[in-house]
C-alpha cells in the first residue's frame, strides 16, 4: 500500500500542524503564567508590607505606607462605570518619605452634564494608608482630551510620565489602590483579575486536537486516495473505457 497524500494536502499539513502544536505548548505557557499571577495575587491578600524605599511597589501586594494626598493635582479618568452608572476614577498623588506615587481612589459618579464634574474631598494630612500595588493597564480611547491648566483634569487613559511632565514632577514610583473604608476613597471598582489557567489549558488541548486530527485525515488521504497515476487508477480507467 503507497503513501500518496499528494502535493498540495502535503504542503498544508506542513504548515498547519506545526502552527497548531505550537499554539498549544503557547497556551499552556499561558496558563502556567497564570497559575503564577494566581498565586502572587493570593500571596499579596495575606499580608500587609512596608512599601518598599526603593523600586515600584509589586502588583497586587497589601502595603503600609504613610503620606498625604496632594489635592492640588486631581486626575478624572473617564468613561467609568459602576452598576450601571456613569463616572469617574479619581487618581491622585500620593506623596510620601519614598517618593511619590499615583494612588486611586476609587470611583465617584458623574454629574448630570459633562461640564459639571463631581465634588471632591480629599483630606490632604498627613497619615498612614493601606493600599495595593497596582498594575498599569494599557487602554485603547478613539481620541485623548487635551490638558488644561484648570484642575481637576480629565483624562482618558493613564499616562503616568505625561501626567508627571505636567504637575512638574519626575516620574511615579508606582500605581497603588487606596482600599475602600479611608478618607476621601470611594467605591473601589479595581479588582484584581486574570483568565484562569484552566481556561488556556483547555485552548490548549484545542490546539492539539486540532493537530491530531489534521494529522490522521493527512494519513487517511494518502493510504486511501488513489493518484491518477497509479496503476489502480489506471485499471479502473481502462475498465470504465470498455
Amino acid at each position: 500500500m503507497k503513501f500518496t497524500p499528494g502535493w498540495l494536502l502535503t504542503i498544508f499539513v506542513v504548515f498547519f500542524l506545526p502552527l497548531f502544536v505550537y499554539l498549544g505548548f503557547w497556551q499552556l505557557d499561558r496558563a502556567q503564567e497564570k497559575a503564577e499571577l494566581e498565586a502572587q495575587i493570593l500571596a499579596g491578600q495575606q499580608s500587609i508590607q512596608a512599601v518598599p524605599e526603593q523600586g515600584e511597589p509589586l502588583a497586587y501586594q497589601r502595603y503600609r505606607l504613610n503620606g498625604r494626598l496632594s489635592a492640588d493635582f486631581a486626575w478624572l479618568l473617564d468613561n467609568r462605570t459602576h452598576q450601571g452608572q456613569a463616572g469617574y476614577e479619581l487618581w491622585v498623588p500620593l506623596v510620601t518619605d519614598q517618593g511619590w506615587y499615583l494612588a486611586s481612589l476609587g470611583w465617584f459618579a458623574a454629574g448630570p452634564s459633562r461640564q459639571q464634574l463631581p465634588r471632591l474631598l480629599i483630606p490632604g494630612q498627613n497619615q498612614d494608608w493601606i493600599a495595593q500595588g497596582r498594575p498599569l493597564s494599557r487602554q485603547f480611547v478613539l481620541a485623548d482630551t487635551p490638558l488644561t491648566e484648570q484642575w481637576p483634569q480629565v483624562i482618558q487613559a493613564l499616562e503616568p510620565e505625561a501626567m508627571a511632565a505636567k504637575m512638574g514632577q519626575d516620574a511615579p514610583q508606582g500605581l497603588v489602590q487606596l482600599e475602600a473604608g479611608q478618607p476621601g476613597v470611594g467605591y473601589v471598582i479595581w479588582q484584581p483579575s486574570v483568565v484562569s489557567q484552566t481556561r488556556h489549558q483547555g485552548y490548549a488541548l484545542q490546539w492539539f486536537a486540532m493537530a491530531l486530527a489534521l494529522l490522521l485525515m493527512y494519513l487517511y488521504a494518502g493510504f486511501h486516495i488513489r493518484s491518477p497515476s497509479s496503476p489502480a487508477a489506471q485499471t479502473g480507467s481502462e475498465d470504465r473505457e470498455e
